[in-house]
C-alpha cells in the first residue's frame, strides 16, 4: 500500500510540473471575453509593448502589418495614454462579435499631437479560443481641450 501512495504522489508531482511548464512556456495570450481583449489592447499600448499589442490583433486581419508598423511609429515618437471609457457588445456569436467602444488618447510626451476621444466599432473574430481584433471602423473622433485631456 505504501508503494502505491509513492507512485501516485510521483505521478501527481510530474503532472503538476508538466502543467506549470506548459502554462508558463505558452507564448499565446488568451482573451476569452471581448471586454478583456479591448482592455488588454489599451494596456499594451500604454506599456508600448508591441508584442502584446500584436497578440490582440487577429493574424488574418487585412490590417495586421499596417497595425504593427503604425504601433512602432507611435511608440518611437510619442508617449501616449490610452483609456477605454466604455465597451458595449452590439452582436456576438461563437466566432464573431461587434463591439462599440470609446477611448480617450492623450499625449504625455512627444511632438504635436491632438488629444482625442474616439468612438468606433471593433469586429472581433476568434483565433483558436481567443478573441482578436479583426478590423475597426471609427465612427466619431472629437478633439479634447486641455482641461478634458488632464482629467
Amino acid at each position: 500500500m505504501k508503494g502505491v501512495n509513492v507512485i501516485n504522489l510521483k505521478s501527481l508531482l510530474l503532472f503538476l510540473v508538466i502543467s506549470v511548464l506548459i502554462t508558463n512556456c505558452s507564448s499565446k495570450k488568451g482573451y476569452y471575453t471581448p471586454e478583456s481583449l479591448i482592455k488588454a489592447n489599451a494596456e499594451f499600448m500604454n506599456k508600448e509593448d508591441l508584442e502584446g499589442v500584436m497578440s490582440t490583433i487577429h493574424p488574418e486581419s487585412p490590417s495586421y502589418a499596417l497595425t504593427e508598423s503604425m504601433a512602432k511609429l507611435i511608440f518611437d515618437r510619442y508617449d501616449l495614454k490610452y483609456e477605454v471609457e466604455n465597451i458595449k457588445i452590439l452582436e456576438e456569436n461563437d466566432n464573431e462579435a461587434k463591439v462599440q467602444f470609446t477611448q480617450v488618447t492623450t499625449k504625455i510626451k512627444g511632438p504635436e499631437f491632438k488629444n482625442k476621444r474616439a468612438s468606433g466599432i471593433h469586429l472581433l473574430k476568434m483565433d483558436g479560443e481567443s478573441w482578436k481584433i479583426y478590423s475597426t471602423e471609427m465612427t466619431k473622433i472629437d478633439p479634447l481641450n486641455n482641461n478634458e485631456a488632464n482629467n
